[in-house]
Formats: C-alpha cells, sequence, structure tokens
C-alpha cells in the first residue's frame, strides 16, 4: 500500500501581544505536531509561509511516492541541503557556500522550482555575475551540488547545471616571487613571521597547515614535518585528503631556524603549536598578514602578495629546477595529480630531498 504524500495545514495564529504567527500543523508516529513557521513580519501572506514550510515537508515525506515533488522550489531544496549536508562541512568552507547560496542563488532562483531550472538561462546569469571567472566556477559548483543532492533524495531525475558551461580560468597569472624579493620580504619581517614565511617558503605549506603545525610533527632525527591538521581561526580539522597529509622533507638550514624558534618560544611541548599565539593557541591567519606580512611586502616594495603566492612561489621554483614531475605532485601533495601535471607516478624520497635542499638553498642564499 502506497504511503500519501502529506501536505499538513498551514494556519494563522493570533498573539494578543507582537505579530501573530504561522503554524504548520502535520500528523507523524500517529501523532499530530505543530511546528511554527515564521511571524507575519517575515511572512507577511500565505504564499510566503507555504514556500517557507517547503522544507519541512520535504523531510516529512521523504518516503513518499516522489511525483508528488514536482512544484519543489530550488529554495527547499537549499533550506534541505543546509540543515542535512552543510553542517557536515569544514566551518571555513561552510561560510564560502552559504555565501554562494545566500548571496547568490537564492536571491535569482529560490522561488523557481526544479523542472523550470533549465541550462541556458542559467548560463546566462552566470555570465552576468560582476565576479571573477573562478569564483562564478565555484558557484556553478555549488548550483551542480545542489541538483546532484536533489537526485538522491529522488526529488528530480535530472542536473540540468551538467550542461551549464563556465570558464575557471584567472583573469591573471597568480603572483609568483624571485628568490630575491622573498629574501627582500624576509629582512622587513620580525619574529615569528619571518620563520612563518621562510616556512611557507620553503615547504610549500599551505597558510591553515602553517598555523596547525604542532613540534610533535617535526622528525627531527630524519629531518622530516608530518601534516596532520589545519587551522582557520578558532577551528582545527584533520587534513582535507589522503595526500595533504603525506611527509615533507626539511632542509638542515630550515630546520635549524625552527629550532631558535622552539628556543624563543613559550610553548615547547609536543602538542603545542609551532606558531602558537599568546594564548597558545594557533594564530589567526588573516590578521596576522593584514598586521604584518602584507605591510612588510609593503615596505619592500615588492607589491600586492597573499598567502598563496609563498604556495605558488614554491612550485614555480621547484618547476624551474627541473624536478621531476612526479616528485613536483609529492611535494606539493595534491590529491590529484592533474592539479600538478598529468604524470601518475610515484617520487622516491631522495629526490624529494634533493628538490628542497636546492629550493631553500635558492630562497636563502640566491
Amino acid at each position: 500500500m502506497q504511503l500519501r504524500y502529506q501536505y499538513g495545514t498551514l494556519t494563522l495564529r493570533k498573539r494578543k501581544m507582537g505579530p501573530d504567527v504561522w503554524q504548520w500543523r502535520y500528523s507523524e508516529g500517529g501523532s499530530r505536531r505543530a511546528v511554527l513557521i515564521g511571524t507575519t513580519d517575515r511572512l507577511p501572506t500565505k504564499a510566503a509561509a507555504l514556500r517557507a514550510l517547503e522544507s519541512h515537508r520535504l523531510r516529512l515525506n521523504a518516503d513518499k511516492p516522489q511525483t508528488q515533488f514536482r512544484a519543489i522550489s530550488l529554495g527547499a531544496l537549499i533550506d534541505r541541503y543546509i540543515s542535512e549536508e552543510l553542517e557536515q562541512l569544514r566551518h571555513d568552507t561552510q561560510v564560502s557556500y552559504r555565501t554562494f547560496l545566500n548571496k547568490w542563488i537564492r536571491p535569482r532562483w529560490g522561488e523557481t522550482t526544479l523542472t523550470e531550472i533549465k541550462p541556458m538561462p542559467v548560463e546566462a546569469w552566470l555570465k552576468a555575475i560582476p565576479l571573477s571567472p573562478q569564483s562564478r566556477g565555484h558557484i556553478r559548483n555549488m548550483f551542480h551540488v545542489l541538483f546532484q543532492c536533489a537526485m538522491r533524495w529522488e526529488l528530480t531525475d535530472r542536473n540540468p547545471i551538467t550542461l551549464v558551461r563556465q570558464s575557471t580560468a584567472r583573469r591573471a597569472i597568480p603572483r609568483v616571487l624571485t628568490p630575491v624579493e622573498f629574501r627582500a620580504l624576509l629582512k622587513e619581517l620580525e619574529e615569528p613571521y619571518k620563520t612563518m614565511v621562510l616556512t611557507a617558503g620553503c615547504l610549500g605549506l599551505r597558510a591553515s597547515e602553517i598555523m596547525g603545525l604542532q613540534w610533535a610533527d617535526i622528525a627531527w632525527d630524519n629531518l622530516t614535518v608530518f601534516i596532520r591538521r589545519s587551522a582557520t581561526g578558532k577551528h582545527i580539522y584533520e587534513t582535507k585528503t589522503e595526500g595533504s597529509s603525506k611527509p615533507v622533507p626539511i632542509d638542515p638550514n630550515l630546520a635549524e631556524v625552527l629550532l631558535g624558534h622552539r628556543d624563543r618560544s613559550p610553548y615547547k611541548g609536543p602538542a603545542d603549536f609551532v606558531f602558537a599565539g599568546e594564548s597558545g593557541r594557533p594564530r589567526w591567519r588573516g590578521v596576522l598578514f593584514t598586521d604584518h606580512i602584507k605591510p612588510a611586502a609593503e615596505r619592500a616594495g615588492i607589491g600586492k602578495i597573499g598567502w598563496h603566492t609563498f604556495r605558488h612561489t614554491f612550485s614555480t621554483l621547484v618547476h624551474s629546477m627541473g624536478t621531476d614531475l612526479a616528485v613536483q605532485k609529492e611535494l606539493l601533495r595534491h590529491a590529484d595529480i592533474k592539479t600538478t601535471m598529468n604524470i601518475y607516478t610515484q617520487a622516491v624520497a631522495p629526490a624529494k630531498r634533493r628538490a628542497i635542499r636546492k629550493l631553500t638553498k635558492k630562497l636563502l642564499e640566491g
């Protein structure tokens, strides 16, 4: 026997004080239940209240015949995605995704039903967004993820965003520092920011990985660092992929600098963060970059840079030294070798160590 789709009943509850509220009543497990959808200040009409409760209906009727879902709006799909999927992601990823959803996708497509969304209108809309191609590509991918979830939840049998074309080509080539510029920047930096930038340049680590480094991650006996976590503000995560956690060799010169930094730091324990702030917790990368590294770059006369400039510099210099492409992929710890180059062989440790020593010497000595 097929279960019937349940719409429930929406009513307006009068209140003696404050605005009236919309209440949705439905049955679940043999009991009558009620949910307050919102006030008339926020939802002035019954139509607005009905749109707001769509996501509740989706969850209630998840096991009901799917032919009933043809009038589902994208706004309801977004609400369900946020409640069931978004909270499982990293905090910084959640922030980015919420921006894509609430600033761009929902205002334009929130009241459109899934069956009304077609590839060409979406493609034209994307082209008109006043952002970089890369940012528009991120929005397009977010739209695609929404429809993939809708298919998994059996709310639709198609993903029109698959046919939407959007180039992610950068408007400008990423900034790369020359060894001379890199050393000029180091001269303008005080500790511990000088050691942080040197570590970023010599190892190609992401900013969040530098903030997440702990002293126990460094094996001094064989000069190797293990990337086990990343830190973004007050949030600490495991590494993004298995490739990201692979060990990275350290040049003896950088090891000596790090040992000097440990001697100066009040936080020296194995579980202490290498670049801990005054509280012992990881520093906020955005704040320290704005307050210390960016002004130093201006004083050094090297122009505008960002945290990822150091990773781009690392990648470019490793490549320019004739390093094997497989070694480049291993040093950058890309999950997919296509991110580096289309090479599928594994690099041996001695080759990675030679590349690191060459690069460190170039950055330190020219």
